[in-house]
């Protein structure tokens, strides 16, 4: 077995105590699920998870460690990701202002996955995050590292489909109840990606 299964146990409790603490991903399903409704929170979802794929990918083979370690180039995706993020939520309230009396159709479900995609992908903290937590449940001396980290990664984000899957319910119910509120709905999310933008802006301290 090329993975030590105590370490697998704590992997397998960590990895749900990440999941279920509020995080950037959460909020950005929650915001489109309450703008377009389940299919949108779901699209968006799977976009996320896409992303966090390739982040384990690039962990794995040790290209999310390169990027970690040039300065220049973790700025660039830092200040990529938060733009990407706060030109959504702009998007978002200017539909708003715009105005509308219904929920969008299914036709952005395409534009929600890549919207999450790309947000997961250009997050940085999110290298920091693999580079930082999968390598606590490896042991060397059971196997190549890089394939470990290759079997607990997508674990990560295949895990948190059925908690997220009740927020999208969750979220998608309040949204199809407030149709005719379409409108602050999108002001909401447009708010929510605002600020997910503007956080992702600010460097971390410490």
């Amino acid at each position: 077995m090329p993975i030590d299964p105590q370490l697998f146990a704590g992997f397998l409790f960590a990895a749900w105590v990440l999941i279920l603490t509020p995080g950037p991903d959460m909020l950005f399903v929650i915001g489109q699920s309450l703008a377009g409704g389940a299919p949108r929170g779901w699209a968006a979802m799977f976009g996320i998870v896409s992303g966090a794929l390739v982040h384990v990918a690039l962990a794995a083979s040790g290209v999310a460690a390169l990027i970690a370690a040039s300065p220049a180039l973790f700025e660039a995706l830092r200040l990529v990701g938060a733009a990407y993020l706060i030109w959504l939520g702009a998007g978002a309230l200017r539909a708003a202002w715009r105005g509308g009396g219904v929920l969008r159709p299914a036709a952005p479900v395409g534009a929600a996955f890549r919207q999450g995609f790309v947000t997961n992908l250009t997050n940085p903290k999110v290298i920091l995050f693999f580079l930082a937590f999968l390598p606590q449940f490896v042991d060397p001396a059971r196997g190549p590292a890089w394939l470990q980290m290759a079997l607990l990664g997508p674990l990560v984000p295949l895990m948190s489909l059925p908690a997220y899957g009740l927020l999208i319910h969750g979220a998608g119910r309040a949204a199809a109840r407030l149709n005719r509120h379409a409108r602050w709905l999108e002001g909401v999310a447009g708010l929510l990606f605002l600020g997910l933008g503007l956080r992702l802006l600010v460097p971390s301290r410490g």
